[in-house]
């Protein structure tokens, strides 16, 4: 028995008693040394006394007892002087009944316990299949949405484009070339304004990405004022092209700019670096 660890089976015996005694005493033995053991040894005997303690006691039948006593080749007592013997028998025969059903109640128990816990592992397996489904087509979802929007795009940019062509197959539209104030400047663009459809087109290359804070803002200057037309922000390639609709009550354009403002804007012409500048002083109506 030293070096070597006793089985489920010993344990559960161990703890009801019902090993034989060199047995008993030599797990006795190697439980002083293995904590591990031990520690399997005291779960027995924790569910030993709840098995034991779950069940009321009862009798045991008349033609019960008549077989035991008769297997174990006692008689009926009538003398007075052998009542203490058999009642010491009949204690070891029950002893005997009662470890049995506890060891047979262990092994049941220990079975439901096992089979509960095989029961818990596959529902858990089920909720990890399906919560994975769930995040697959969550994923899917996403995919989908972020196609949807893209064509979406795709479909304002191809309607943008084809409003643009209109506009300059139309006899209302006036186009502008930029002329940018810095001699080594690669930047060109143009300004491509309808009348008819009371829409402005900028269009720019070669445009740097401004930091963080900033923004191009074009600006109209009429008699004198100058009207902000929107913000506008190139791509990755320096290319820009902004969309935006004539603003009401102003029915000429002497120049036009744009310049560097704060993001998101500025109620005001503030920015002190002019980009673009053109003259717009032939685009009346």
């Amino acid at each position: 028995m030293p070096g070597e660890h006793i089985s489920q089976g010993q344990a559960d015996e161990f703890a009801i008693g019902s090993l034989e005694p060199a047995l008993e005493r030599a797990i006795a033995l190697h439980l002083a040394e293995c904590d591990a053991c031990r520690d399997m040894v005291r779960d027995s005997e924790r569910l030993a006394a709840t098995f034991a303690m779950s069940a009321p006691p009862k009798h045991s039948p008349a033609r019960l007892r008549g077989r035991v006593f008769t297997a174990a080749g006692i008689r009926k007592p009538s003398p007075l002087r052998r009542a203490w013997g058999y009642a010491r028998t009949v204690a070891g025969v029950a002893a005997v009944f009662v470890a049995i059903g506890a060891f047979t109640g262990m092994v049941w128990v220990r079975q439901e316990i096992v089979d509960l816990r095989q029961a818990n592992s596959d529902l858990q397996t089920q909720y990890d299949q399906t919560l994975s489904q769930k995040v697959e087509l969550a994923a899917i979802t996403n995919q989908l949405a972020d196609q949807k929007q893209a064509a979406a795009d795709l479909e304002e940019q191809a309607r943008g484009d084809q409003d643009l062509l209109v506009a300059l197959l139309s006899n209302q539209t006036k186009v502008a070339d930029v002329v940018s104030p810095g001699e080594d400047s690669s930047s060109i663009g143009r300004l491509i304004w309808d009348g008819e459809q009371k829409r402005i087109w900028f269009v720019a290359s070669s445009l740097p990405q401004r930091p963080s804070g900033e923004t191009y803002q074009i600006w109209a200057n009429s008699g004198g004022k100058y009207y902000s037309l929107g913000t506008f922000e190139p791509d990755k390639d320096g290319f820009a092209r902004y969309q935006t609709v004539v603003p009401e009550g102003i029915t000429s354009y002497d120049s036009a700019v744009v310049t560097i403002e704060r993001a998101g804007g500025s109620p005001v012409r503030e920015g002190p670096t002019v980009f673009f500048v053109w003259d717009l002083s032939r685009l009346k109506e």
